[in-house]
């Protein structure tokens, strides 16, 4: 069994000085050496975020503009279309790469040892570079026809997996011995998918912008999950850390994080029908599994029958969804649960720790 906790980073967290802000966050990864996280931000800086929340600039006049890296003690990032690396001690530059001809870099890839993979949002394109020689960087597919966004290394099945802009949006594969290029999932049911990331059970997460949301696949991306998670909004490229077992979803001026602990408190996700409430270590999430779309209304109202906090309102796609009563920010105590849709209607009492 699983739990399911997010907690936010954003401007509203920020004390003191203001120049640590994260604004306009576009990637973030976790460096482990540190125990932290990386976003990228617009005012021409890396931010680096504490375990405790805490925010600060990471090196002095560093740039990361979309995708970033970890791999060992350097990190890599896409920066005025080009590659620079940091060394993550001293949070000094190791080497800045410019990509000849590169128009618009985006999402990055690494596969833990000696190379880093990256799309050309605007010519279509996904190039490899050896980090250990990087100039000697090349193109591996001139054409991807739609337009390729996040990216990640899957070196179990020797290939790159990789998302598309537009509407709908699908999700492709690279072989990285013939650089053939197939679709794994197409037409993903949304549309812009911005980031993808692999959890440390084969799980993929992708993160949409139409609408804005984390959708679950599994390993052989036969089923689907939608992940609703509060307070989300232009998810960008996302990063799963098998250190904290959390993903960290970026999106305008915060990092939301969802983190996933072992918990031995719940019910049999596997026979559960129609809808269940689940506590895991305290925390309250609704799972419900739709036969087809529909208009789907969810809200949290108090115990005198007032609404407090709207959940879910509008279409909502077919199949299972996990929706995280913990990331709405309602106050410690008792409270009601109340959907209603063309399937389902329920009204549950649940605790806010």
């Amino acid at each position: 069994m699983k739990k399911l906790y997010t907690f936010l980073l954003g401007v509203c967290c920020l004390t003191g000085v203001s120049a640590q802000s994260l604004s306009g966050v576009e990637s973030v990864e976790y460096d482990p050496s540190n125990n932290r996280y990386l976003a990228s931000s617009d005012n021409s800086s890396i931010v680096a975020i504490a375990p405790n929340g805490a925010l600060s600039y990471f090196g002095s006049g560093t740039d990361a503009d979309y995708g970033m890296e970890v791999i060992g003690n350097v990190l890599y990032v896409i920066s005025n279309n080009g590659i620079s690396a940091y060394n993550l001690t001293t949070e000094l530059p190791i080497f800045s790469q410019t990509i000849t001809g590169a128009q618009f870099l985006n999402g990055m890839a690494n596969n833990g040892t000696d190379s880093i993979w990256f799309t050309d949002f605007n010519a279509k394109d996904i190039l490899v570079m050896d980090v250990n020689a990087p100039q000697d960087y090349s193109t591996l597919v001139t054409n991807t026809v739609e337009t390729p966004n996040g990216i990640v290394y899957d070196g179990e099945n020797n290939r790159c997996v990789f998302t598309t802009w537009g509407t709908p949006a699908h999700i492709k594969a690279i072989d990285l011995t013939t650089n053939a290029v197939t679709y794994l999932v197409q037409n993903a049911g949304v549309g812009s998918i911005d980031g993808i990331d692999k959890d440390a059970q084969g799980n993929w997460y992708i993160s949409s912008w139409s609408p804005a949301r984390i959708t679950k696949f599994s390993n052989d991306f036969v089923t689907s999950e939608v992940i609703t998670v509060s307070g989300i909004s232009n998810p960008a490229d996302i990063c799963y850390s098998p250190e904290t077992d959390t993903l960290a979803i970026p999106g305008g001026n915060q990092v939301l994080f969802v983190g996933f602990e072992n918990s031995s408190v719940g019910i049999d996700e596997e026979n559960f029908e129609s809808y269940v409430i689940q506590y895991h270590s305290g925390n309250p999430i609704v799972k419900f599994d739709l036969a087809q779309s529909q208009d789907v209304v969810m809200e949290m109202i108090d115990l005198n029958g007032r609404l407090v906090h709207p959940v879910l309102e509008g279409m909502q796609p077919k199949g299972a969804q996990t929706v995280v009563l913990s990331s709405i920010g309602l106050y410690s105590g008792a409270y009601i649960c109340r959907m209603t849709s063309k399937e389902l209607s329920f009204s549950e009492r649940i605790i806010i720790p």
